[in-house]
């Protein structure tokens, strides 16, 4: 191994929410480092900071690992193929809104509306999430393993919402379109490419998942 080019790459970052505060800031820190070529950046402290990650556009390959819960808007409007948002906390309403591309997960709970008019990448829930999951998607994965509140996936026109727990009153309404699977209610064997979509997702989160990881996709 060329150990000048292993001293070249960018380490590890860590920042603290608390201290930077103005979520743009924090914002334009991520892009700055993830310019760098930073593979891993950290944000400690979140105490319900809103628009983290948010926004966020590019090329990179990298993963920003959030410690505590977040506020609303979780990575609202991402558009980052490479780049994997994980949240270990809680996060408030309109997680993942308009994601465009780029992976989402959320360890806890959700607020109202995740993933609402997400038009691509893969967003996943492992807490319960709130009223209106996946409201008005276009295209993209979103994957509830804790269940939902009511209306989940109202007016989908697109993409794929899949639920493994039990979903409150009024789940679909609207919908025009895409695939809605609700796992607790199924007989007979998932799809091929619905089968595919989920092992590339607990595939792609198995070191956070733990023993979820294992547990999925069901028979």
């Amino acid at each position: 191994m060329d150990d000048s080019r292993a001293l070249d790459r960018p380490a590890a970052v860590v920042l603290a929410v608390p201290e930077i505060r103005d979520y743009r800031a924090i914002n334009q820190e991520l892009v700055r480092h993830l310019d760098r070529g930073c593979p891993s950046i950290r944000l400690t402290g979140a105490l319900g900071q809103r628009l983290l990650a948010s926004g966020l556009r590019g090329r990179w390959s990298a993963m920003i690992e959030i410690e505590g819960d977040a506020g609303p808007e979780l990575a609202a409007g991402l558009d980052a193929p490479g780049l994997t948002v994980v949240c270990r906390g809680s996060a408030g309403d309109g997680a993942a809104s308009g994601l465009k591309a780029g992976r989402v997960l959320v360890l806890g709970r959700v607020g109202t509306a995740v993933g609402y008019a997400q038009g691509g990448g893969l967003i996943m829930v492992a807490g319960t999430a709130g009223a209106r999951a996946g409201l008005g998607q276009l295209a993209g994965d979103l994957i509830l393993i804790g269940g939902a509140g009511p209306l989940a996936g109202e007016r989908q026109s697109g993409g794929r919402l899949i639920a493994q727990a039990d979903l409150g009153p009024h789940a679909g309404r609207g919908r025009r379109g895409g695939r809605f699977l609700r796992l607790d209610q199924r007989r007979e064997p998932l799809a091929e490419s619905d089968r595919a979509a989920l092992e590339f997702a607990f595939t792609t989160f198995a070191s956070w998942l733990g023993p979820k990881s294992t547990s999925w996709p069901p028979g």
